[in-house]
């Protein structure tokens, strides 16, 4: 009994230190992209600082020369206006990104905006809307991410949904990783 004592404590010290450990590291990268840390409850309106909003792209076909010319993937965050995960997803994560340089050294990081009815140019440079343009991707919900090569094919499964920054940024790097080594490969 003791020893199953013993191993609760250890077990719930190691998940404090591992929570403790992730929050310092986002904090310190958001720090060092000179992002202030932004207080947010789930009822309010969240509007993303300007210097973390993403560029919101209607040319698929601007990025794929981009993509094509820099040899780095295409990061799509599919997403709408009321979206509360969807704002704090580029508040806390892709914001600091960006402005960490990520953009166009890695990926191209660029959103779409479902619920707007604008005319977009897909990867074969027809004209629609930005939500059928998303639905014909398999995007269900927001946000959505998805990791393409310079045609619009999708290298990785999507990452959908946003909760634990810590462990979603970890779980992005290793996507982006794997999708610049596919594009490598090519």
């Amino acid at each position: 009994m003791v020893a199953e004592n013993e191993w609760e404590l250890f077990r719930v010290f190691t998940m404090q230190y591992l929570l403790a450990f992730f929050l310092l590291l986002n904090l310190s990268v958001g720090h060092a992209a000179g992002v202030t840390p932004v207080e947010m409850d789930e009822g309010e309106d969240l509007l993303v600082p300007e210097k973390l909003q993403l560029t919101t792209s209607l040319d698929m076909t601007v990025l794929s020369k981009l993509s094509h010319e820099n040899g780095v993937p295409i990061l799509l965050m599919f997403a709408s206006e009321d979206c509360y995960y969807c704002k704090r997803l580029e508040t806390e994560v892709l914001g600091p990104m960006r402005l960490a340089g990520i953009d166009p050294q890695r990926v191209i990081l660029r959103k779409v905006m479902m619920d707007k009815y604008d005319t977009l140019r897909d990867f074969s440079g027809r004209e629609r809307n930005a939500e059928n343009f998303g639905i014909d991707r398999g995007v269900e919900v927001v946000p959505t991410l998805q990791l393409t090569d310079a045609t619009g094919r999708e290298l990785v499964s999507k990452i959908v949904g946003y909760q634990t920054p810590g462990l979603y940024d970890d779980y992005l790097e290793k996507a982006i990783e794997a999708s610049q080594a596919l594009l490598k490969r090519k």
